[in-house]
């Protein structure tokens, strides 16, 4: 499969809205995680900054830090509405 830049809609969620979205409790963050089509999530980075063990793939990590920056600046408004 091809990804193509310009249908790239990136977008994520902080540490607490993936907490709430997936009902994740304290011993569920203690254990190995996986993040599957994480995108520009701070997930990762959040659990990581507390001790967490996780690991995130996606596709969209094959762009540079900057391209998926300028994406999200580029989508921002269609994503809010």
């Amino acid at each position: 499969m091809t990804i193509v830049y310009h249908d790239i809609k990136p977008w994520g969620r902080s540490f607490n809205e993936y907490v709430r979205m997936f009902n994740l409790t304290p011993d569920d963050l203690e254990r190995k995680l996986l993040g599957c089509g994480d995108g520009p999530a701070s997930f990762n980075a959040e659990l990581t900054e507390r001790g967490g063990n996780i690991i995130s793939v996606d596709p969209v990590y094959f762009f540079s830090a900057d391209q998926i920056r300028q994406r999200i600046y580029e989508t921002y408004n269609d994503i809010i509405d």
